[in-house]
């Protein structure tokens, strides 16, 4: 009774006002669109919600499917799932933009969980973390899961947040929050991308859990080793221009302890001898603790920047 007068409230205030638009980025999805889209019509929701797919250059029949369900479908002119998601976003004229892979892992039924929050001005962001939430066997394998893992822990050290699925393709925000992000991914990156921009910007990212299944078909467009490692690029340049000063000072405290060993074994030579006899320790101890102190120069020249780029955006944003 409670969620029916609820879902009743916010049908009766977000009805009229608000339109979202549920982009789905596709590349031969012809074994799971049609049901994505029956799934989405079946449905009922709080505001008014149009079906938006981009097509990335499909030989199936992804896009006759689209045609013939009467749904919006434009071509990508780009590459890879980022592209595809700030093209369709550029086009776009609703108040929320919702992000759904179109392979079918996800439930429709979960969309509200996500829509509720920024509804009711919870929330700037909202992801549905599969981590939090309950998966189907194989869903995700050791490797993925052991990823984003270490992402998340990166992205929380870094920005002092409490991520839990920094990889999910399932988001809704306001378009406005999309359009101030700063974003150059391509491809399946651009979660990471999204989740460390919004904190940076101070927006609130929220979480909620959501289930997920395995795809339609076996043939899973993420290649492990090569997107892993654009992913863990992406999050180290991010961690670098994000939070320069943390970034640095682990560096310069790893080149300290380093130094450490050959410093204290010329100090004991001193105190017990007399006289240093390993000169190479001499050289290699003063090597690393020059280099740990420049590294940490460089991490306050960089935080510097940083800021004065951020002061910067600011300006420009009030101007604007």
């Amino acid at each position: 009774m409670l969620e029916t007068s609820f879902r009743k409230n916010l049908h009766e205030k977000f009805s009229n006002a608000i339109k979202a638009d549920i982009i789905i980025p596709t590349l031969n999805e012809e074994s799971s669109i049609r049901q994505i889209i029956h799934s989405i019509r079946s449905h009922s929701f709080p505001i008014q919600v149009s079906i938006f797919v981009i097509d990335g250059g499909s030989i199936d029949k992804t896009v006759e499917i689209c045609k013939e369900e009467k749904v919006q479908i434009i071509k990508q002119k780009g590459k890879g799932k980022g592209t595809a998601m700030r093209e369709a976003v550029n086009v776009s004229n609703a108040d929320i933009v919702i992000f759904m892979d179109g392979d079918g892992t996800y439930y429709v039924e979960d969309l509200e969980k996500l829509l509720e929050p920024l509804l009711n001005e919870k929330a700037d962001m909202v992801v549905g973390s599969r981590l939090m939430g309950k998966r189907e066997k194989g869903s995700i394998s050791r490797m993925n899961t052991l990823g984003n893992k270490l992402f998340n822990r990166t992205i929380n050290f870094a920005m002092n947040s409490r991520v839990t699925d920094s990889l999910s393709g399932y988001r809704a925000m306001r378009i406005e929050t999309f359009r101030d992000l700063v974003l150059f991914s391509t491809n399946f990156e651009i979660e990471v991308e999204m989740t460390v921009e919004a904190l940076a910007k101070g927006y609130r990212v929220l979480e909620v859990p959501i289930r997920y299944g395995n795809r339609k078909d076996s043939n899973t467009k993420l290649d492990t080793k090569a997107d892993g490692i654009k992913i863990a690029r992406t999050l180290l340049f991010i961690s670098m221009n994000v939070n320069p000063i943390k970034f640095f000072s682990i560096i310069t405290i790893g080149f300290i302890v380093l130094g450490s060993y050959p410093a204290a074994q010329v100090i004991f030579e001193k105190i017990t001898i007399g006289e240093i006899v390993s000169v190479p320790s001499v050289t290699l101890a003063a090597l690393l603790y020059v280099t740990g102190a420049l590294s940490f120069v460089v991490g306050l020249v960089s935080e510097l920047v940083v800021r004065s780029r951020r002061r910067l955006e600011y300006l420009i944003s009030r101007k604007s």
